[in-house]
């Protein structure tokens, strides 16, 4: 979810746009023939973090897990204060280096059910500063993919800041959102008091990453997607000019800015959810933490966050 999109946000997410819809659905990837017809002058795409939904188990145990809160990761409540984390706290977020992650409980003021997922992404135009009416710039044009778009702003000490302007492709029902998000340099003046002539992950970042702690990057998100989310996450890559690294069938892998993501068609699914996250670690190190249905596993420099007995569980 994004930093803290509002509700109106996530309701917008789910808008239904059947025409659209059934584009997207009718929609096939065969890179090598697109890739004949598509432009090169694309937005930049780099990884911003992404958000998943636990159950209530999961959760609770997150939170009170000394080795995860204390040495895994640097944690707090989200903007606009990044407080620390308690008993009451609906979400919660583990912040790196460039990235970071947003957990999510069964009982988030979001109101977003266990199992949801999301995977938002910052875009920048090469000679462009953000302003309203900042548009993608996608390999093809008149296409559904990342059409519709909207414009989050924040209180900061009482005044309405823009943060970002968000875009995304339609979709009557998903249970895995993608989004992509050009963000303005004013709402970081405006939250640390420091001027910013640009926007980036790293500055936004800066205060919160602990190096001191384990978790400082994520490398690779794998996922299994429905039929439709398949195709339109494909395609979205595709439009931004993503390189495909590896076609094995039903599984793409795909460079999707500064990470890769491994999309895998499953037919059989109802629910498309995310299966594994891999991270990258600031020092070696070997733990094993079981947080209820979620277990995260460091081997040397990686870790690796496994879904699998989530997903069974709830789906």
């Amino acid at each position: 979810m994004i930093y803290k999109r509002t509700l109106i946000f996530i309701l917008i997410l789910s808008f239904s746009c059947s025409k659209q819809q059934k584009d997207l659905e009718k929609s096939s990837v065969d890179y090598d023939k697109v890739d004949a017809f598509f432009g090169t002058n694309v937005s930049q795409i780099l990884f911003d973090h992404l958000y998943v939904v636990l159950d209530s188990v999961s959760y609770a145990q997150l939170k009170q897990n000394a080795f995860f809160n204390d040495m895994y990761g640097s944690i707090d409540k989200g903007l606009p204060n990044f407080e620390a984390i308690d008993a009451k706290t609906s979400s919660c977020y583990i912040r790196g280096h460039s990235h970071y992650i947003e957990i999510l409980g069964p009982n988030n003021r979001y109101q977003e059910p266990i199992g949801k997922s999301g995977i938002g992404f910052s875009l920048h135009n090469k000679g462009e500063h953000f302003h309203l009416g900042v548009q993608p710039k996608l390999a093809q044009n008149k296409t559904p993919y990342l059409s519709i778009s909207e414009t989050i702003d924040l209180p900061i000490e009482n005044t309405e800041i823009t943060w970002f302007k968000a875009f995304y492709s339609p979709n009557i029902s998903t249970n895995l959102h993608t989004w992509y998000a050009f963000y303005n340099p004013i709402f970081l003046d405006s939250l640390y008091h420091v001027k910013h002539h640009t926007y980036s992950r790293e500055a936004f970042l800066k205060k919160l990453y602990k190096k001191e702690c384990l978790f400082k990057d994520i490398e690779s998100i794998s996922m299994h997607c429905t039929k439709a989310d398949f195709y339109r996450i494909a395609q979205e890559m595709r439009h931004l000019g993503c390189d495909l690294i590896k076609n094995e069938g039903k599984t793409l892998t795909i460079a999707s800015g500064d990470i890769t993501i491994e999309i895998r068609l499953s037919e059989t699914i109802k629910n498309s959810h995310i299966t594994q996250i891999q991270c990258k670690l600031n020092t070696i190190d070997s733990s094993v933490i079981q947080l209820g249905n979620l277990t995260i596993t460091n081997y040397g420099m990686k870790s690796i966050w496994d879904f699998n007995t989530f997903n069974k569980t709830i789906f």
